[in-house]
């Protein structure tokens, strides 16, 4: 049977790992969070002035669009959404229509000042 300071011992040896653990996946969140703002991609950058068609866009965006292209629009399943080339009329259409297998249709729960404001928010992306 192992003594009380062999136990202390291996108790203390695992607190130690884990928290050498911890301080290692923080140190990596530190150092990605540092990556993104010196990118120019924080979230304050994509929030368009209170008031404007591009600010309900965001609003919307973050409601609807988010989860697949990304909290900053840089694309997850989804593309990038930033220097999108398309016209506005073909913008408004894929998001009212979809995209067969790739995006679904917004049309039926978004009205057109929706989508224009989404429209706007992407156009609004640097």
């Amino acid at each position: 049977m192992k003594s009380n300071i062999e136990l202390k011992r291996i108790v203390f040896g695992s607190v130690a790992a884990l928290i050498a653990i911890g301080v290692a996946f923080a140190a990596g969140e530190v150092v990605q969070a540092k990556a993104t703002i010196t990118s120019g991609a924080t979230e304050e950058s994509l929030i368009p002035p209170a008031g404007t068609l591009a600010r309900r866009g965001y609003e919307l965006f973050l409601l609807n669009c988010a989860h697949c292209h990304g909290d900053d629009a840089r694309g997850d399943e989804g593309p990038d959404l930033h220097r999108v080339t398309r016209s506005d009329a073909r913008i408004a259409s894929m998001i009212k229509n979809g995209v067969k297998g790739e995006m679904p249709k917004f049309g039926a729960k978004l009205g057109d000042g929706d989508v224009q404001a989404l429209v706007a928010f992407i156009r609004s992306l640097k």
